[in-house]
C-alpha cells in the first residue's frame, strides 16, 4: 500500500508544498516544536468527549495502532467499509482512502444517504462568534481558516472516494466543526481527570475514559459548539472564495491537491511548488539541535532562491520588523531585493548616522523602536558586545520604596479542571513575590502553590497575594502583561461568584491593575497600578546578546553581563534558569516518610525533566491535578516550580538592581 496523501499532509502543505514532503520523511528531517507541552493531549481529552457527546459507541471508534502500520491502515479502511453498510451508524476515527488520499474522521453520522462529517478540534470560540465573514468581494475573514480548510480537505476526499465505490455512490457528505465553546460554563465536578491520558510505547498516547463519564455527563452541559460549514467549503472546492483560492491553492483547489499529493505519493521534491516568504525562516523543520538530521528550511533557500542561510540571523529577527514602518523597510520587500539576512539592512535607514554615535544615544530620554531596531542590526552587522544604557536618562526614574517585584504561573485549559469553570478560563496556581528596599537590600517576602487535586485556586491566590502587598503603599512591578491579565480575569470570576469577601479582592484587583481591552466591566485605573518592568528595561537598556528578545530570560543574563560589578559578584552564574536541578534531585530532598511514594507512576514521572520553562506544563498540570503523581513526586514538583518561580522574580530584582548600581 502507497504513502497515502494525509489530512495532516495537507495542513502541512497549506503552508507551504514542501513541508509536506518533510513531514513525509520526517524520519531524515528536524522538526523543531514551540507549542506548549500538554496541548497535544488535551485535545485529545476533547476528542474522546466530542465522541461521548455525538454518541459514538466504543465499539465503533476504529483503532489506528498496530505494530505493521500498512496493516493497521489497510484494516482501519476495512472496518469503516463494513460500518458504513449499515443505514445508520456513528463512527469515531473513519478511514476514508483512494489512490492518492487518506483520512481519518473524527466523528462520522451516516443516517441512509447523509454523511456528516465532524472534524473535533480544541481551540475555543465564543458562543456566538462568527466562524468566519465575507465581504463584498467573497473574500473571507476568519481566525479558524485552517480548521475550515482542514474539513474541506476531508469532504473532498470523501467526495473522491465516493465516486470510485459504487456501493456508496448514492451518499451525500456534510461537513462540520466541532469547537470548544468559551462561553460554556462545566457543571461536571474534575470532567479533565474523567478523560485519563494514557502513555503508551514509542510515544504514543491515547484517552481512557472513566467507567461512569457518561453516567456523570447524563442531563449536564456540553462544552462544545458544532457550526455547520458545508456552504463555505463546496465554495472553497470550486474556487468562489478569491482570497481562499489565490493566497492558499494557486487559484485552483483540486489543481493544488492533487498536484501536491502526487508530489507525497511519489516522494518527490518540486521546488517549483514553493514560494519563500518571511514565514519560511520559521519553518518548524529546521535544526536547532545540532543532530544528523537534515535541515529543510535550509533545503528550501538553497533550492529556491540559491543562499544558504545556515547559521546566519534573517531579516525576521529585526525588532518589530513591519510595524509603523515605510514600504521598502518591511520584510517582505527584503526578500524581493534579495536581502535574506541582517547584515544586509542598512541599520541607518532606522537612525541616520548623525543620531547614532554613542553622544547621541546618551543624549535621549528614552530608546525608541528604531532605535532598538538600528541597535539591533548594527551589533549584527560588526559583531558589538557593547551594551547600551541611558545612564543619564535612567538616573530619573522614581523608584517608590520598598518595590514590589511579583510573577505568576497559570493554566489554561480546553478541557476544564473544575466545575464551574469555563473552557481556557485562566487558572492561576503560584506566584512568587520579591521585595527590595531604598539602601539596596531584598529579600524573597513570600510564594504561594496550590496543586491540590479538585481545589480551584483562584480566590484564595488573591487573598494570599493581597496578605503580601497589602503592608505599605510601594510600587508593584510585574513583567510584560500577564499579571494584569490575569488579575482582570480573576475580577471578573469574583464577580460571577458567591465568596463572601468577594467586593473585597475587587477593590484589591482594582487598585493595582487597569482594564484590558477586552474588559467587560470597566473600571478606573488602580492608584496602585502594577509597573512593567519590561517596559521599563525596553525604555533603557539594549545588549547585542537580547537579539530581537524582551524576555527576561534574555534580558537578566545579558544586564549580568554588562558590568564587571555584576561579573564579580555572580561569576559565571548568568543564566540561573539553566541550572536548575532536574526532578530527580529535587525528590532525592524530599523526607521520604512524610511524603512516601505511595503508588507506582512511572508511567507519568521523568526524573530527568527540568522546569526551567514557564513553570509547570500544561501536561503535568493535567496530570497532577488528575492525581497521576504520588506523594514524593507531587513534593518534587512543588519544589522544584516554586524554585523557579522565584527565579523569576529574583530576576526582576536582578534588572532593579542593575539600574540602581549603574545610575550612581
Amino acid at each position: 500500500m502507497p504513502k497515502l496523501f494525509t489530512k495532516s499532509a495537507f495542513n502541512h502543505a497549506v503552508e507551504c508544498p514542501m513541508r509536506a514532503y518533510y513531514y513525509r520523511n520526517s524520519k531524515d528531517y528536524a522538526y523543531h516544536y514551540e507549542g506548549p507541552d500538554g496541548i497535544a493531549e488535551v485535545g485529545d481529552q476533547f476528542g474522546a468527549l466530542a465522541c461521548i457527546y455525538e454518541g459514538v459507541p466504543s465499539e465503533n471508534i476504529i483503532q489506528r495502532g498496530g505494530a505493521n502500520p500498512i496493516e493497521a491502515q489497510a484494516k482501519s479502511i476495512a472496518d469503516t467499509l463494513e460500518l458504513l453498510r449499515k443505514e445508520n451508524v456513528d463512527i469515531g476515527e473513519a478511514a476514508f482512502a483512494t489512490d492518492k488520499f487518506l483520512v481519518y474522521v473524527d466523528i462520522l453520522h451516516k443516517r441512509g444517504d447523509e454523511l456528516t462529517v465532524i472534524e473535533v478540534k480544541s481551540k475555543c470560540i465564543g458562543a456566538d462568534e462568527p466562524l468566519y465573514k465575507f465581504d463584498k468581494k467573497g473574500n473571507i475573514s476568519s481566525s479558524y481558516r485552517d480548521k475550515i480548510l482542514d474539513v474541506t480537505f476531508q469532504k473532498y476526499v470523501i467526495q473522491q472516494f465516493i465516486k470510485t465505490h459504487s456501493e456508496f455512490s448514492n451518499l451525500k457528505v456534510h461537513a462540520k466543526l466541532m469547537m470548544v465553546n468559551s462561553g460554556a460554563a462545566c457543571d461536571v465536578e474534575s470532567l479533565s481527570s474523567l478523560l485519563r491520558i494514557k502513555f503508551l510505547e514509542g510515544g504514543h498516547r491515547e484517552i481512557e475514559c472513566a467507567p461512569d463519564i457518561c453516567e456523570k455527563l447524563k442531563g449536564k452541559g456540553r462544552i462544545d459548539r458544532i457550526i455547520d460549514v458545508d456552504e463555505v467549503s463546496d465554495k472553497i472546492i470550486a474556487d468562489e472564495i478569491p482570497n481562499i483560492a489565490k493566497d492558499y491553492f494557486d487559484g485552483c483547489f483540486v489543481k493544488f491537491v492533487e498536484k501536491v499529493a502526487d508530489m507525497y505519493v511519489n516522494n518527490r521534491k518540486d521546488y517549483s511548488l514553493c514560494q519563500i516568504g518571511t514565514d519560511c525562516f520559521k519553518c518548524p523543520f529546521r535544526n536547532e539541535s545540532g543532530d544528523d538530521k537534515l535541515d529543510g528550511r535550509v533545503e528550501c533557500f538553497q533550492n529556491v532562491c540559491g543562499v544558504d542561510i545556515t547559521g546566519k540571523p534573517a531579516v525576521t529577527n529585526v525588532k518589530d520588523s513591519s510595524k509603523g514602518l515605510p514600504e521598502s523597510l518591511k520584510k517582505d520587500a527584503w526578500l524581493k531585493q534579495k536581502k535574506f539576512f541582517l547584515t544586509d539592512i542598512d541599520e541607518h535607514e532606522y537612525v541616520p548616522a548623525e543620531n547614532a554615535t554613542p553622544e547621541a544615544f546618551q543624549n535621549r530620554t528614552e530608546l525608541s523602536t528604531d532605535d532598538l531596531r538600528y541597535l539591533h542590526v548594527h551589533s549584527a552587522k560588526t559583531g558589538s558586545s557593547e551594551p547600551t544604557f541611558l545612564k543619564e536618562a535612567a538616573k530619573k526614574i522614581k523608584w517608590p520604596y520598598p518595590l514590589h517585584f511579583i510573577d505568576f504561573e497559570t493554566y489554561q485549559g480546553a478541557v476544564p479542571l473544575f466545575k464551574g469553570n469555563h473552557p481556557n478560563e485562566e487558572i492561576a496556581y503560584q506566584f512568587s513575590h520579591h521585595i527590595a528596599y531604598e539602601d539596596g537590600t531584598f529579600r524573597h517576602a513570600g510564594e504561594y502553590i496550590s496543586l491540590e487535586p479538585g481545589k480551584f485556586p483562584n480566590f484564595e491566590f488573591v487573598r494570599k497575594l493581597k496578605a503580601e502587598l497589602d503592608d505599605d503603599e510601594g510600587a508593584i512591578y510585574r513583567y510584560a502583561d500577564h499579571e494584569n491579565n490575569i488579575l482582570n480575569a480573576i475580577r471578573m470570576q469574583l464577580m460571577n461568584s458567591s465568596e463572601p469577601d468577594k467586593d473585597d479582592l475587587i477593590r484589591f484587583i482594582e487598585s493595582i491593575t487597569h482594564p484590558t481591552g477586552s474588559c467587560k466591566v470597566p473600571f478606573e485605573k488602580g492608584t496602585r497600578d502594577m509597573i512593567d518592568l519590561k517596559e521599563l528595561a525596553q525604555k533603557y537598556f539594549y545588549h547585542p546578546s537580547m537579539g530581537s528578545s524582551n524576555s527576561i530570560k534574555q534580558v537578566m543574563p545579558a544586564i549580568l553581563q554588562s558590568d564587571p560589578y555584576f561579573r564579580e559578584k555572580y561569576g559565571d552564574n548568568m543564566d540561573p534558569y539553566h541550572n536548575l536541578p532536574s526532578l530527580e534531585k529535587f525528590a532525592a530532598e524530599v523526607n521520604k516518610d512524610e511524603f512516601p511514594a505511595d503508588f507506582d507512576d512511572s508511567d507519568v514521572w521523568n526524573a530527568e525533566k527540568q522546569i526551567n520553562s514557564g513553570g509547570i506544563s500544561k501536561l503535568d498540570y493535567v496530570l497532577l491535578q488528575a492525581g497521576r503523581f504520588n506523594k514524593l513526586h507531587t513534593e518534587a514538583i512543588r519544589r522544584a516550580s516554586l524554585k523557579y518561580c522565584e527565579l523569576d522574580t529574583l530576576s526582576m530584582v536582578r534588572i532593579w538592581e542593575y539600574f540602581r548600581i549603574s545610575t550612581k
